[in-house]
Protein backbone atom coordinates (compact mmCIF):
# COMPACT_ATOMS: atom_id res chain seq x y z
CA UNK A 1 0.00 0.00 0.00
CA UNK A 2 2.65 2.24 0.79
CA UNK A 3 3.79 2.32 -3.07
CA UNK A 4 0.28 4.01 -4.27
CA UNK A 5 -0.08 6.20 -1.24
CA UNK A 6 3.12 7.66 -1.88
CA UNK A 7 2.60 8.30 -5.85
CA UNK A 8 -0.77 9.98 -4.57
CA UNK A 9 0.87 11.71 -2.00
CA UNK A 10 3.71 13.21 -3.95
CA UNK A 11 0.51 14.19 -6.83
CA UNK A 12 1.62 15.87 -9.01
CA UNK A 13 4.82 15.67 -8.95
CA UNK A 14 6.76 12.89 -10.27
CA UNK A 15 8.92 10.00 -8.02
CA UNK A 16 11.38 8.45 -9.20
CA UNK A 17 11.08 5.00 -10.93
CA UNK A 18 7.33 5.57 -10.96
CA UNK A 19 4.83 7.39 -12.88
CA UNK A 20 3.32 10.54 -12.17
CA UNK A 21 -0.31 10.50 -10.62
CA UNK A 22 -3.07 13.33 -11.03
CA UNK A 23 -5.62 12.66 -9.23
CA UNK A 24 -8.96 14.12 -12.56
CA UNK A 25 -10.01 17.39 -11.25
CA UNK A 26 -13.61 16.28 -13.33
CA UNK A 27 -16.46 13.86 -11.47
CA UNK A 28 -14.32 13.22 -8.67
CA UNK A 29 -11.57 12.06 -9.97
CA UNK A 30 -13.65 9.25 -11.90
CA UNK A 31 -12.04 8.40 -15.32
CA UNK A 32 -12.69 5.73 -18.05
CA UNK A 33 -14.50 2.49 -17.15
CA UNK A 34 -14.56 4.20 -13.40
CA UNK A 35 -17.33 6.07 -14.15
CA UNK A 36 -19.59 3.36 -15.86
CA UNK A 37 -18.90 1.11 -12.33
CA UNK A 38 -19.60 3.93 -10.28
CA UNK A 39 -22.82 4.82 -12.28
CA UNK A 40 -23.96 1.02 -11.80
CA UNK A 41 -22.89 1.15 -8.26
CA UNK A 42 -25.47 4.02 -7.79
CA UNK A 43 -28.01 2.42 -10.07
CA UNK A 44 -27.88 -0.37 -7.63
CA UNK A 45 -28.54 1.67 -4.85
CA UNK A 46 -31.11 3.85 -6.56
CA UNK A 47 -33.22 -0.02 -7.78
CA UNK A 48 -34.18 -0.52 -4.03
CA UNK A 49 -36.67 2.14 -4.04
CA UNK A 50 -37.48 1.80 -7.85
CA UNK A 51 -38.53 -2.75 -6.98
CA UNK A 52 -42.32 -3.07 -6.56
CA UNK A 53 -43.05 -2.74 -2.26
CA UNK A 54 -44.37 -6.55 -2.78
CA UNK A 55 -41.00 -7.26 -4.22
CA UNK A 56 -39.04 -6.04 -1.95
CA UNK A 57 -41.02 -7.27 1.40
CA UNK A 58 -40.62 -10.60 -0.05
CA UNK A 59 -36.83 -10.31 -0.84
CA UNK A 60 -36.35 -9.03 3.23
CA UNK A 61 -38.33 -11.76 4.04
CA UNK A 62 -36.39 -14.21 2.19
CA UNK A 63 -33.15 -13.13 3.57
CA UNK A 64 -34.25 -13.22 6.94
CA UNK A 65 -35.47 -16.72 6.83
CA UNK A 66 -32.70 -17.80 5.22
CA UNK A 67 -30.59 -15.89 7.53
CA UNK A 68 -32.46 -17.52 10.90
CA UNK A 69 -32.48 -21.11 8.94
CA UNK A 70 -28.48 -21.24 8.43
CA UNK A 71 -27.81 -19.84 11.56
CA UNK A 72 -29.79 -22.88 13.43
CA UNK A 73 -28.03 -25.19 11.26
CA UNK A 74 -24.82 -23.76 11.96
CA UNK A 75 -25.58 -24.32 15.71
CA UNK A 76 -26.92 -27.82 15.46
CA UNK A 77 -24.84 -30.00 12.54
CA UNK A 78 -21.35 -28.55 12.65
CA UNK A 79 -21.20 -31.14 9.36
CA UNK A 80 -23.04 -28.82 7.44
CA UNK A 81 -21.09 -25.55 7.92
CA UNK A 82 -19.57 -25.66 4.29
CA UNK A 83 -22.74 -26.19 2.50
CA UNK A 84 -23.99 -23.53 4.69
CA UNK A 85 -21.26 -21.09 3.70
CA UNK A 86 -22.57 -22.20 0.12
CA UNK A 87 -26.06 -21.54 1.04
CA UNK A 88 -25.73 -18.27 2.50
CA UNK A 89 -23.34 -16.38 -0.26
CA UNK A 90 -26.41 -18.12 -2.66
CA UNK A 91 -28.38 -16.75 -0.60
CA UNK A 92 -27.03 -12.93 -0.63
CA UNK A 93 -26.76 -13.59 -4.42
CA UNK A 94 -30.38 -14.17 -5.18
CA UNK A 95 -31.47 -11.00 -2.65
CA UNK A 96 -29.21 -9.02 -4.76
CA UNK A 97 -30.23 -10.02 -8.63
CA UNK A 98 -33.77 -9.72 -7.65
CA UNK A 99 -32.52 -5.97 -7.56
CA UNK A 100 -30.34 -6.07 -10.29
CA UNK A 101 -33.74 -7.15 -12.28
CA UNK A 102 -34.92 -3.41 -11.53
CA UNK A 103 -31.42 -1.62 -12.24
CA UNK A 104 -30.77 -0.09 -15.59
CA UNK A 105 -28.43 -0.25 -18.42
CA UNK A 106 -25.26 1.79 -17.50
CA UNK A 107 -22.40 0.92 -19.69
CA UNK A 108 -20.64 -0.87 -17.08
CA UNK A 109 -19.64 -4.26 -18.62
CA UNK A 110 -19.46 -6.21 -15.45
CA UNK A 111 -21.15 -5.84 -11.71
CA UNK A 112 -19.00 -7.31 -9.20
CA UNK A 113 -16.65 -4.42 -8.68
CA UNK A 114 -19.70 -2.15 -8.43
CA UNK A 115 -21.48 -4.31 -5.99
CA UNK A 116 -18.46 -4.60 -3.82
CA UNK A 117 -18.40 -0.56 -4.65
CA UNK A 118 -21.67 0.23 -3.68
CA UNK A 119 -22.11 -1.58 -0.53
CA UNK A 120 -19.73 0.58 2.00
CA UNK A 121 -21.69 3.48 -0.24
CA UNK A 122 -25.09 2.38 1.35
CA UNK A 123 -23.84 2.67 4.82
CA UNK A 124 -22.01 5.48 3.78
CA UNK A 125 -25.48 7.56 2.24
CA UNK A 126 -27.27 5.57 5.62
CA UNK A 127 -25.23 7.84 7.96
CA UNK A 128 -26.97 10.94 6.23
CA UNK A 129 -24.00 11.98 4.48
CA UNK A 130 -23.52 13.54 1.01
CA UNK A 131 -22.57 10.80 -1.68
CA UNK A 132 -20.46 12.57 -4.21
CA UNK A 133 -18.04 11.11 -6.83
CA UNK A 134 -15.19 12.91 -4.84
CA UNK A 135 -16.64 10.49 -1.64
CA UNK A 136 -17.41 7.36 -3.97
CA UNK A 137 -14.16 8.11 -5.19
CA UNK A 138 -12.43 7.94 -1.94
CA UNK A 139 -14.34 4.84 -0.52
CA UNK A 140 -13.20 3.02 -3.92
CA UNK A 141 -9.41 4.01 -3.66
CA UNK A 142 -9.67 2.57 -0.17
CA UNK A 143 -11.57 -0.84 -0.68
CA UNK A 144 -9.15 -0.66 -4.18
CA UNK A 145 -5.83 -0.58 -2.11
CA UNK A 146 -6.69 -3.02 0.40
CA UNK A 147 -7.54 -5.79 -2.30
CA UNK A 148 -4.30 -5.01 -3.69
CA UNK A 149 -2.98 -5.55 0.18
CA UNK A 150 -4.65 -8.61 0.93
CA UNK A 151 -3.07 -9.82 -2.93
CA UNK A 152 -0.08 -9.84 -1.27
CA UNK A 153 -0.64 -11.98 1.28
CA UNK A 154 -2.72 -14.49 -1.39
CA UNK A 155 0.24 -14.80 -3.20
CA UNK A 156 2.21 -15.64 -0.83
CA UNK A 157 0.27 -18.58 0.14
CA UNK A 158 0.28 -19.43 -3.20
CA UNK A 159 3.83 -19.76 -3.63
CA UNK A 160 4.00 -21.64 -0.02
CA UNK A 161 1.20 -24.25 -1.05
CA UNK A 162 2.69 -24.48 -4.69
CA UNK A 163 6.35 -25.12 -3.36
CA UNK A 164 6.10 -26.24 -0.21
CA UNK A 165 8.55 -23.35 0.71
CA UNK A 166 7.33 -20.67 2.94
CA UNK A 167 10.31 -18.82 2.01
CA UNK A 168 9.50 -18.85 -2.02
CA UNK A 169 5.76 -17.71 -0.85
CA UNK A 170 7.24 -15.11 0.75
CA UNK A 171 9.88 -14.35 -2.41
CA UNK A 172 6.58 -14.46 -4.94
CA UNK A 173 5.05 -12.04 -2.69
CA UNK A 174 8.00 -9.61 -2.83
CA UNK A 175 7.80 -9.81 -6.46
CA UNK A 176 4.40 -9.18 -6.86
CA UNK A 177 4.87 -5.70 -4.32
CA UNK A 178 8.10 -4.80 -6.25
CA UNK A 179 5.92 -5.40 -9.94
CA UNK A 180 5.61 -1.43 -10.16
CA UNK A 181 9.44 -0.87 -10.09
CA UNK A 182 9.82 -3.35 -12.04
CA UNK A 183 7.16 -3.29 -14.76
CA UNK A 184 9.25 0.22 -15.77
CA UNK A 185 12.47 -1.36 -15.59
CA UNK A 186 11.46 -4.20 -18.22
CA UNK A 187 8.92 -3.61 -19.99
CA UNK A 188 9.97 0.96 -20.19
CA UNK A 189 7.70 3.44 -19.60
CA UNK A 190 5.88 3.08 -22.18
CA UNK A 191 4.43 0.37 -20.11
CA UNK A 192 2.39 3.52 -18.13
CA UNK A 193 0.45 4.57 -20.56
CA UNK A 194 -3.36 4.48 -20.57
CA UNK A 195 -3.15 4.47 -16.59
CA UNK A 196 -2.16 0.77 -16.68
CA UNK A 197 -0.06 1.04 -13.86
CA UNK A 198 -2.12 3.49 -11.69
CA UNK A 199 -5.30 0.81 -12.62
CA UNK A 200 -2.54 -2.22 -11.20
CA UNK A 201 -2.06 -0.36 -7.94
CA UNK A 202 -5.26 0.94 -7.12
CA UNK A 203 -5.78 4.02 -7.98
CA UNK A 204 -8.36 4.19 -10.80
CA UNK A 205 -10.85 2.39 -9.23
CA UNK A 206 -11.21 -0.47 -11.69
CA UNK A 207 -12.29 -4.18 -11.40
CA UNK A 208 -8.35 -5.63 -11.90
CA UNK A 209 -7.63 -5.33 -7.72
CA UNK A 210 -10.60 -7.27 -6.73
CA UNK A 211 -10.51 -9.43 -9.69
CA UNK A 212 -6.77 -10.52 -8.97
CA UNK A 213 -7.21 -10.73 -5.50
CA UNK A 214 -10.50 -13.37 -5.45
CA UNK A 215 -8.56 -15.88 -8.78
CA UNK A 216 -5.31 -16.15 -6.97
CA UNK A 217 -7.08 -16.79 -3.45
CA UNK A 218 -9.51 -19.28 -5.02
CA UNK A 219 -5.80 -20.82 -6.58
CA UNK A 220 -4.35 -20.67 -2.96
CA UNK A 221 -7.43 -22.05 -1.36
CA UNK A 222 -7.54 -25.03 -4.08
CA UNK A 223 -3.71 -25.55 -3.42
CA UNK A 224 -3.44 -26.15 0.30
CA UNK A 225 -1.82 -29.07 1.47
CA UNK A 226 -5.02 -29.59 3.93
CA UNK A 227 -6.66 -30.62 0.69
CA UNK A 228 -3.96 -33.47 0.36
CA UNK A 229 -4.97 -35.54 3.35
CA UNK A 230 -8.00 -36.28 2.27
CA UNK A 231 -11.35 -37.51 3.84
CA UNK A 232 -11.83 -38.70 7.27
CA UNK A 233 -10.29 -42.83 6.85
CA UNK A 234 -13.16 -44.37 8.30
CA UNK A 235 -17.09 -43.15 8.51
CA UNK A 236 -18.06 -40.92 11.34
CA UNK A 237 -21.70 -38.72 11.82
CA UNK A 238 -23.25 -41.18 8.82
CA UNK A 239 -20.66 -39.54 6.77
CA UNK A 240 -20.22 -42.21 4.01
CA UNK A 241 -15.80 -43.18 3.37
CA UNK A 242 -15.94 -40.94 -0.14
CA UNK A 243 -16.85 -37.75 1.43
CA UNK A 244 -15.22 -35.01 2.56
CA UNK A 245 -13.98 -33.99 6.31
CA UNK A 246 -15.96 -30.18 7.27
CA UNK A 247 -12.24 -28.15 6.92
CA UNK A 248 -11.46 -29.96 4.33
CA UNK A 249 -15.10 -29.25 1.69
CA UNK A 250 -14.66 -25.86 3.46
CA UNK A 251 -11.71 -25.17 1.83
CA UNK A 252 -12.81 -26.61 -1.28
CA UNK A 253 -16.25 -23.95 -0.78
CA UNK A 254 -14.44 -21.07 -0.06
CA UNK A 255 -12.64 -21.64 -3.12
CA UNK A 256 -15.41 -22.15 -5.40
CA UNK A 257 -17.21 -19.14 -3.63
CA UNK A 258 -13.88 -17.01 -4.40
CA UNK A 259 -14.11 -17.76 -7.88
CA UNK A 260 -17.81 -17.48 -8.68
CA UNK A 261 -17.25 -13.66 -7.27
CA UNK A 262 -14.46 -13.46 -9.42
CA UNK A 263 -17.23 -13.91 -12.70
CA UNK A 264 -18.96 -11.38 -11.81
CA UNK A 265 -16.12 -9.20 -11.23
CA UNK A 266 -14.82 -9.90 -14.68
CA UNK A 267 -16.21 -12.80 -17.05
CA UNK A 268 -13.58 -14.07 -18.60
CA UNK A 269 -12.63 -15.51 -14.85
CA UNK A 270 -15.30 -17.72 -15.53
CA UNK A 271 -12.45 -19.67 -17.62
CA UNK A 272 -9.93 -20.50 -14.34
CA UNK A 273 -12.99 -21.13 -12.26
CA UNK A 274 -14.20 -24.46 -15.10
CA UNK A 275 -10.70 -25.14 -15.27
CA UNK A 276 -10.46 -25.44 -11.66
CA UNK A 277 -13.23 -27.89 -11.52
CA UNK A 278 -11.72 -30.73 -14.05
CA UNK A 279 -8.53 -30.21 -11.72
CA UNK A 280 -10.41 -31.09 -8.79
CA UNK A 281 -12.15 -33.54 -10.07
CA UNK A 282 -9.86 -35.20 -11.55
CA UNK A 283 -7.67 -34.91 -8.73
CA UNK A 284 -10.26 -35.77 -6.29
CA UNK A 285 -13.33 -37.15 -8.19
CA UNK A 286 -16.88 -36.33 -6.78
CA UNK A 287 -15.68 -35.69 -3.08
CA UNK A 288 -13.77 -32.59 -4.00
CA UNK A 289 -15.74 -31.57 -7.10
CA UNK A 290 -19.06 -31.49 -4.90
CA UNK A 291 -17.82 -28.99 -2.40
CA UNK A 292 -16.50 -26.66 -5.11
CA UNK A 293 -18.94 -27.03 -7.46
CA UNK A 294 -21.37 -25.50 -4.42
CA UNK A 295 -19.17 -23.00 -4.24
CA UNK A 296 -18.17 -21.88 -7.43
CA UNK A 297 -22.34 -21.77 -8.60
CA UNK A 298 -23.22 -19.65 -5.32
CA UNK A 299 -22.85 -16.14 -7.91
CA UNK A 300 -24.37 -17.83 -10.83
CA UNK A 301 -27.36 -15.43 -10.26
CA UNK A 302 -26.03 -12.38 -10.22
CA UNK A 303 -23.59 -12.99 -13.68
CA UNK A 304 -27.45 -14.24 -14.79
CA UNK A 305 -29.54 -11.45 -13.90
CA UNK A 306 -27.16 -9.02 -15.24
CA UNK A 307 -25.79 -10.10 -18.63
CA UNK A 308 -28.80 -8.61 -20.45
CA UNK A 309 -27.38 -5.62 -18.88
CA UNK A 310 -23.87 -5.57 -19.82
CA UNK A 311 -21.85 -7.02 -22.87
CA UNK A 312 -25.51 -7.36 -25.43
CA UNK A 313 -25.47 -3.61 -24.71
CA UNK A 314 -22.33 -2.99 -25.46
CA UNK A 315 -22.44 -4.56 -28.88
CA UNK A 316 -23.75 -1.43 -31.23
CA UNK A 317 -21.44 1.09 -29.69
CA UNK A 318 -18.63 1.11 -31.41
CA UNK A 319 -16.53 3.42 -28.49
CA UNK A 320 -17.13 0.29 -26.48
CA UNK A 321 -17.11 -2.77 -28.08
CA UNK A 322 -14.81 -3.53 -31.56
CA UNK A 323 -16.35 -4.72 -34.49
CA UNK A 324 -14.15 -8.14 -35.10
CA UNK A 325 -13.73 -8.49 -30.88
CA UNK A 326 -12.43 -12.13 -31.10
CA UNK A 327 -10.72 -13.13 -34.45
CA UNK A 328 -7.30 -14.88 -35.26
CA UNK A 329 -5.95 -12.09 -36.86
CA UNK A 330 -5.57 -10.34 -33.20
CA UNK A 331 -3.24 -13.23 -31.85
CA UNK A 332 0.12 -11.59 -33.41
CA UNK A 333 -0.64 -7.48 -32.66
CA UNK A 334 -1.91 -8.06 -29.24
CA UNK A 335 1.98 -8.93 -28.74
CA UNK A 336 3.75 -7.12 -30.73
CA UNK A 337 1.96 -4.26 -30.14
CA UNK A 338 1.30 -4.23 -26.67
CA UNK A 339 2.77 -1.59 -24.13
CA UNK A 340 3.73 -4.14 -21.53
CA UNK A 341 4.04 -7.49 -22.93
CA UNK A 342 6.07 -7.38 -25.77
CA UNK A 343 8.22 -10.01 -27.05
CA UNK A 344 11.03 -8.37 -25.30
CA UNK A 345 9.33 -8.09 -21.86
CA UNK A 346 8.07 -12.12 -22.43
CA UNK A 347 12.23 -12.68 -22.87
CA UNK A 348 13.12 -11.19 -20.04
CA UNK A 349 9.63 -12.99 -17.65
CA UNK A 350 9.73 -16.31 -18.91
CA UNK A 351 12.91 -18.04 -18.68
CA UNK A 352 12.95 -18.42 -15.23
CA UNK A 353 9.31 -18.93 -15.20
CA UNK A 354 10.45 -22.06 -16.79
CA UNK A 355 12.81 -23.08 -14.61
CA UNK A 356 10.27 -22.81 -12.22
CA UNK A 357 8.02 -25.55 -13.20
CA UNK A 358 10.24 -27.86 -12.15
CA UNK A 359 10.16 -26.45 -8.88
CA UNK A 360 6.06 -27.20 -8.29
CA UNK A 361 6.75 -30.87 -7.15
CA UNK A 362 3.20 -31.34 -6.85
CA UNK A 363 1.76 -32.41 -10.49
CA UNK A 364 -1.75 -31.46 -9.86
CA UNK A 365 -0.33 -27.89 -8.01
CA UNK A 366 1.54 -27.55 -11.31
CA UNK A 367 -1.31 -28.06 -13.50
CA UNK A 368 -3.52 -25.56 -11.28
CA UNK A 369 -0.85 -22.37 -11.41
CA UNK A 370 0.23 -23.28 -15.36
CA UNK A 371 -3.87 -23.16 -16.35
CA UNK A 372 -4.12 -20.11 -14.16
CA UNK A 373 -1.29 -18.42 -15.59
CA UNK A 374 -1.99 -19.62 -19.29
CA UNK A 375 -5.96 -19.20 -19.66
CA UNK A 376 -5.92 -15.52 -19.90
CA UNK A 377 -3.24 -14.69 -21.77
CA UNK A 378 -4.58 -17.47 -24.81
CA UNK A 379 -7.93 -16.21 -24.47
CA UNK A 380 -7.38 -12.20 -24.57
CA UNK A 381 -4.76 -13.02 -27.20
CA UNK A 382 -7.46 -13.23 -29.41
CA UNK A 383 -9.44 -10.05 -28.58
CA UNK A 384 -9.12 -7.02 -30.27
CA UNK A 385 -8.26 -4.95 -27.59
CA UNK A 386 -5.64 -6.66 -25.68
CA UNK A 387 -2.73 -4.59 -27.01
CA UNK A 388 -4.44 -0.81 -25.72
CA UNK A 389 -5.45 -2.90 -21.84
CA UNK A 390 -2.87 -4.79 -20.95
CA UNK A 391 -4.69 -4.93 -17.91
CA UNK A 392 -6.65 -7.92 -18.71
CA UNK A 393 -3.84 -10.07 -18.27
CA UNK A 394 -2.86 -8.55 -14.47
CA UNK A 395 -4.74 -11.48 -12.99
CA UNK A 396 -1.92 -14.21 -14.24
CA UNK A 397 0.74 -11.94 -12.71
CA UNK A 398 0.58 -14.25 -9.58
CA UNK A 399 1.04 -17.03 -11.17
CA UNK A 400 3.91 -16.30 -12.87
CA UNK A 401 5.67 -14.64 -9.52
CA UNK A 402 5.01 -18.17 -7.74
CA UNK A 403 6.86 -19.81 -10.67
CA UNK A 404 9.45 -17.17 -10.30
CA UNK A 405 10.04 -17.99 -7.07
CA UNK A 406 9.88 -21.93 -8.19
CA UNK A 407 12.59 -21.05 -10.47
CA UNK A 408 15.00 -19.51 -7.89
CA UNK A 409 14.99 -22.51 -5.58
CA UNK A 410 15.40 -24.32 -8.61
CA UNK A 411 18.60 -23.17 -9.02
CA UNK A 412 19.51 -22.29 -5.68
CA UNK A 413 19.05 -26.21 -4.84
CA UNK A 414 21.74 -27.04 -8.40
CA UNK A 415 24.23 -24.00 -6.82
CA UNK A 416 24.18 -25.88 -3.16
CA UNK A 417 24.45 -29.28 -5.21
CA UNK A 418 27.44 -28.47 -7.05
CA UNK A 419 29.35 -26.48 -4.02
CA UNK A 420 28.61 -30.23 -1.88
CA UNK A 421 31.83 -31.70 -1.49
CA UNK A 422 32.23 -34.51 -3.10
CA UNK A 423 31.83 -37.57 -1.03
CA UNK A 424 34.50 -39.71 -0.20
CA UNK A 425 35.47 -42.77 -2.15
CA UNK A 426 36.43 -46.15 -0.07
CA UNK A 427 39.45 -47.30 0.10
CA UNK A 428 40.65 -50.57 -1.25
CA UNK A 429 42.34 -53.55 0.92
Amino acid sequence: MAIPLAVYAASPTRLPALPRFTRAAHDGGLTGDATGFYAAAREFMAAWGRMPRVVLALDALLALAAAVAIVVAWRRRPGLRPWLVAAALATFAVVVAVDVHWMKPTGAAVFGWSLVWALPMLAYRALGLGLGESAAWDIGLALSLAFVALTVVAVAYLGRHATGRRWAGLLAAAAWTAWPFLVGAIAGHHAWANGQWEIDAGLHNYDEPPSTLLVTAGAALLLSPRLDRGGDATPRHGKSRGDATPRHAMLLVLAGAALSVATAVKVSNALPAAAALVVVLLRGGRREALPYLAGALTFVPVVAVYWPLSYPKLYENPRSWPRDPFDAGHVVSSWTHSSIFTPHTLAIVVPLALVGTLGVRRPWALALVLTFLLLNPIFYSFYANTAEHPRFLYASLPELFVLWAAGVAVLVSLILELRAPAAPRPIRR
